[in-house]
């Protein structure tokens, strides 16, 4: 009796946690890395977007997805008689929150691939901000705990998910609730140990290939949506022997699904794999982070047609592997997982629209923290496709608080121009002994102050200045004792009024 009571209490113990986390150990830390370098010697550069505030969100990303699709189809043989082969390139979309921030990725196959991303990137984002990455993936440590998830479909890959073409849109973006589960700025164990934000990363990333036309068409690589749609209209027949049959009126919401079945007739299509990525020193946050996030995906609902998105756990021997997929920016789908043989396809696909709505660039609608938002509109100053810096670097003074980022972009100032000082050493630096300054609460790298007669910016200080309050004192207003209009002012704002624009 006491065996058996045993052997429960254990099973409940294993089964507790939905995605269970494994720990990292050499040989999954050399797995990992291994994964890593081949990403970085054979594939594309990984683009960092930095989208700016106010843009068209899930719908760019269709149009993206849309130009990008190119199947790569090749035939074998003559006549009736071809074999048609495909070399698509895979690519993949990434959300990662890492080192206190959230950020979006795109990992194409090639840097041809590359090129032509980014042209539809500012094509569809005219404001958002491009730079080559230096981090490939978000830092995995010896002895951290890992917890990985995946999606699957609910029914069979014709009906479509919740998107644009299948008649449901979405009132709030998804992305609200899945960045924010992704976003730990404090957590806390159950025995009460405070979790921090550097204690918890997170990724989603969806890995995606495009599928070719007949995949709405025919057999065994897909289907004809127009007879599966004709089927679905088609009265049900119920009843039994004794009673007799009858067939049944399909209903409005049935006649509905099969209308949207009938419109992917020639759409474009792509195979994709989402998996979701929870790394913690603690056990119990990167499971219960993997749990949450996972969970968001459940939004994808389609209540017309049925379709949607279900979380399934990736069991700890399966890690390695799909962690070392991860960081190649692939996945393994074979040709029999491909064939459309039964009632469904072993692989995830579905269409352009579905793809746009799962892995895209989001705006402010989403109102997420730390979201990595581009720091100021393009324009003469700034061009779009000027570089800044991968990471942000911030200096911590003596009360240990963090002073203001520093950020180049592409090599130009955040400041407004000058023709008189264009070193990104200030004048104060320069008075006491010619040191550039560093990054501290009262400089910033990268900035010079603007001149005029009283030393004041020109520029009104930017929304995010006033928000912040991270203010340059003015070095001349405390001699400057003509100014006594102004003088009110600075009683109430006693760093002055000679604020940082641009940032």
């Amino acid at each position: 009796m006491n065996r058996i009571l045993n052997s429960i209490l254990d099973r409940l113990v294993t089964e507790g946690s939905r995605y269970p986390a494994i720990q990292v150990d050499e040989d999954l830390y050399s797995e990992f890395n291994e994964g890593i370098s081949t990403a970085e010697s054979d594939s594309g550069p990984r683009l960092r977007i930095r989208p700016p505030r106010e843009n068209p969100g899930m719908d760019a990303s269709i149009n993206l997805y849309e130009t990008i699709h190119e199947p790569r189809e090749s035939k074998i043989g003559l006549g009736r008689h071809q074999l048609v082969s495909t070399d698509s390139h895979i690519h993949s979309h990434e959300m990662v929150y890492d080192e206190g921030k959230l950020q979006f990725f795109f990992k194409p196959e090639t840097r041809v691939d590359a090129n032509q991303v980014e042209r539809q990137i500012r094509k569809n984002y005219p404001d958002a901000q491009i730079t080559e990455a230096n981090k490939q993936f978000p830092t995995i440590d010896r002895g951290d705990h890992i917890a990985m998830a995946k999606m699957r479909l609910k029914r069979p890959f014709y009906y479509p998910i919740k998107c644009k073409i299948a008649e449901e849109d979405f009132e709030m973006d998804p992305y609200g609730d899945i960045t924010s589960d992704m976003v730990v700025e404090e957590d806390q164990t159950s025995s009460g140990e405070r979790v921090l934000a550097e204690d918890c990363r997170v990724m989603v990333q969806t890995v995606f290939e495009p599928a070719r036309d007949v995949w709405t068409k025919q057999r065994p690589y897909g289907i004809n949506v127009t007879e599966a749609a004709a089927k679905i209209k088609e009265g049900e027949l119920v009843g039994n022997m004794a009673k007799g049959y009858e067939v049944r009126d399909p209903g409005s919401k049935r006649t509905r699904t099969a209308k949207i079945i009938d419109k992917l007739h020639g759409a474009k299509g792509y195979y994709f794999t989402v998996r979701v990525l929870a790394i913690s020193p603690h056990k119990e946050i990167a499971e219960r982070r993997c749990n949450t996030v996972a969970s968001d995906f459940e939004k994808y609902y389609n209540s017309f047609t049925e379709q949607g998105l279900t979380p399934v756990s990736i069991e700890p021997e399966e890690v390695p592997n799909h962690l070392e997929q991860m960081a190649e920016r692939t996945h393994s789908i074979s040709w029999t997982d491909r064939l459309k043989v039964g009632p469904a396809g072993g692989a995830p696909l579905q269409t352009v629209s579905a793809l746009g709505s799962i892995a895209h660039i989001p705006n402010e609608s989403i109102n997420t923290p730390v979201v990595d938002w581009a720091k100021q509109q393009t324009g003469p100053g700034i061009p779009a496709e000027s570089r800044q810096s991968d990471d942000v670097e911030r200096a911590v003074g003596e009360d240990g608080s963090e002073g203001p980022e520093k950020s180049t972009f592409g090599g130009h100032k955040t400041g407004p121009p000058t023709s008189a000082d264009p070193s990104p050493v200030s004048e104060p630096a320069a008075e006491a002994g010619g040191v550039p300054e560093r990054n501290t609460p009262d400089n910033h790298t990268g900035e010079s102050e603007p001149e005029g007669a009283d030393g004041n910016a020109d520029t009104p200080p930017s929304h995010d200045e006033r928000d912040s309050g991270i203010l340059d004192p003015d070095p001349l207003a405390a001699d400057n004792g003509e100014r006594e209009d102004e003088e009110d002012e600075d009683d109430q704002n006693p760093l002055g009024n000679n604020r940082r624009s641009g940032d």
